[in-house]
């Protein structure tokens, strides 16, 4: 096309989550993650086969290539420059998912600090006071929401934590060097030149995984140095190679996937609706 491009195939997104006209594309990469490119593309128009785009890349574009990206909406979860209060963004997702309200603004009913202390960390409080009110569950029979001590072991926070961060030492050490519970931003334990530590990972940072997909994904909140947990954001591997960012938190994130603001290569294709959480 003389003023964009029209890129063929089939969203892989549940038609709730399709991009918009003025949405934009920002990455390019073959199946599984392979070969991955920025771009900036916007959306002219989109169907159920087909998408016209404008803007910067499209005529370094393969046909079996897939184009991502993210929707940038006011209500993401931030709130007049600051971050959307725990309680404001836990009754937001219970909303979206037909749950009852919270009985309480204030405080949670746990006693979180045996399970902080196993951690090393104090968690972020949306997390707490959405498992305190919903225990475990999954999200549109698609993602589980473990939380500490729960009756089934892939539905359990500690148990789920642990097995992600030793697929990532996987990753960032390679198959001879990854065993052992050592902390996951020992740089020195990374394979030299690894292309499997996401560049926004810096050495002293952190992962702990709160959920996962069916299909075996791990979502984490990406713990870093000075950086209080309810501003902790939250990031997806996939069962691959790969990682998706999504700049907010444990309630904003979820929120944002199920109303399509937050869009993902892996989860939105499966959190259409109608939604449910349940164990």
């Amino acid at each position: 096309m003389a003023e964009g491009w029209r890129l063929e195939g089939e969203p892989g997104y549940h038609p709730r989550h399709w991009a918009r006209p003025g949405d934009r594309f920002d990455r390019a990469c073959r199946e599984h993650g392979r070969h991955p490119r920025n771009v900036g593309l916007v959306v002219v128009e989109l169907t159920g086969s087909y998408a016209i785009v404008t803007g910067v890349g499209g005529d370094l574009l393969k046909p079996d290539d897939i184009v991502s990206g993210e929707r940038l909406v006011d209500d993401s979860g931030w709130t007049g420059g600051r971050l959307q209060r725990p309680v404001d963004a836990v009754q937001r997702l219970s909303q979206i998912l037909v749950l009852p309200a919270l009985a309480t603004a204030g405080g949670t009913g746990r006693d979180w600090s045996p399970i902080e202390a196993g951690l090393g960390v104090a968690l972020p409080n949306d997390y707490k006071m959405f498992v305190d009110a919903q225990g475990p569950g999954s999200v549109d029979d698609h993602l589980i929401v473990c939380a500490p001590d729960a009756a089934h072991d892939w539905a359990d926070l500690l148990q789920n934590s642990t097995y992600a961060r030793e697929c990532v030492r996987l990753n960032f050490a390679g198959p001879d060097a990854c065993s052992g519970d050592w902390a996951l931003g020992d740089a020195l334990r990374w394979a030299p030149n690894s292309e499997d530590v996401p560049s926004w990972f810096e050495p002293g940072d952190d992962l702990i995984s709160w959920g996962h997909s069916v299909n075996g994904d791990f979502l984490f909140w990406h713990v870093r140095p000075g950086t209080a947990a309810d501003e902790w954001p939250v990031v997806l591997k996939e069962r691959g190679p790969s990682w998706e960012q999504y700049h907010v938190g444990f309630a904003a994130t979820l929120a944002g996937l199920l109303t399509g603001e937050i869009q993902s290569e892996y989860l939105s294709r499966w959190l259409g609706g109608p939604h449910s959480y349940a164990l």
